[in-house]
């Protein structure tokens, strides 16, 4: 059994702990993928762990920075947090409130995204904080539609909006087997380095949730139905909805803006 899979049964039956299917408590196991997360992020200043968990990846983490703030919604990790982090002198625990820290800014993000939550999660990680890089684990599903290029079967609103406001890449899928207990389906690492929005964020939403409700339809017509012939009149991109690149979405927002307010 590898040492880390060996570790967290150890806890479980220890504390008398069950991971939590309700909060997609799936522990990474696989010290191949542990050493990679900590790898992408060694030299960063300061480190955000968004989920603590049984602690597998804080123990890689905090040999890879100078300061590891770790963070969970689980009041069962903040119970047994100071037993289990005992060695890690540069690492603090906070509780996560709905899912994030009250933290703004940060160096790194490095975080394994609960599948059910993962969609919402993101797009708050980049509206709401301020980060130079963000490591993800997540379903391997959702790593594709935040790297799909514009007309593809995987592209949509998070698609835009993710690109608009980052670099996204995918660094590697990984197994079932990596986890304890194992999900039933694939996940996938990716990194997203913050850039300058393309778009003003609060009308980037606003337009996107609106004509992604219709994606396969013509641009102009969607316009017309939610901002009037007048609206639709100054476009002059031909393309349905789901065919538009964050740089269409950009020059669009910055047509309609008045529209759009």
């Amino acid at each position: 059994m590898p040492r880390e899979e060996n570790r967290i049964k150890q806890l479980l039956r220890r504390y008398g702990f069950r991971p939590s299917r309700k909060r997609s408590q799936n522990f990474m196991i696989s010290g191949q993928y542990l050493s990679k997360i900590a790898d992408l992020a060694r030299g960063a200043e300061t480190i955000l762990e968004i989920g603590t968990g049984l602690g597998n990846l804080t123990e890689k983490l905090v040999k890879v920075t100078d300061k590891v703030i770790t963070c969970d919604v689980d009041p069962r990790i903040a119970a047994i947090y100071p037993d289990i982090s005992k060695s890690w002198i540069n690492a603090d625990f906070i509780m996560c409130d709905g899912g994030l820290p009250p933290i703004r800014s940060i160096d790194y993000i490095v975080s394994n995204l609960p599948y059910g939550e993962s969609s919402r999660l993101i797009l708050r990680l980049l509206i709401e904080l301020k980060f130079n890089k963000a490591i993800l684990t997540l379903q391997k599903e959702v790593a594709e539609r935040l790297i799909a290029a514009p007309g593809s079967e995987n592209y949509g609103r998070l698609s835009i909006i993710v690109q608009c406001l980052a670099d996204a890449k995918l660094i590697e899928e990984v197994p079932p087997n990596a986890f304890f207990p194992r999900p039933k389906v694939y996940s996938a690492i990716i990194q997203l380095s913050k850039k300058f929005p393309c778009a003003d964020i609060a009308m980037l939403e606003k337009f996107t949730a609106k004509v992604f409700t219709q994606p396969n339809k013509m641009l102009r017509k969607v316009i017309n139905h939610f901002y009037g012939e007048e609206a639709a009149n100054l476009i002059n991109i031909n393309k349905r909805v789901y065919q538009l690149s964050p740089m269409d979405v950009a020059s669009i927002i910055n047509t309609l803006g008045p529209y759009i307010k």
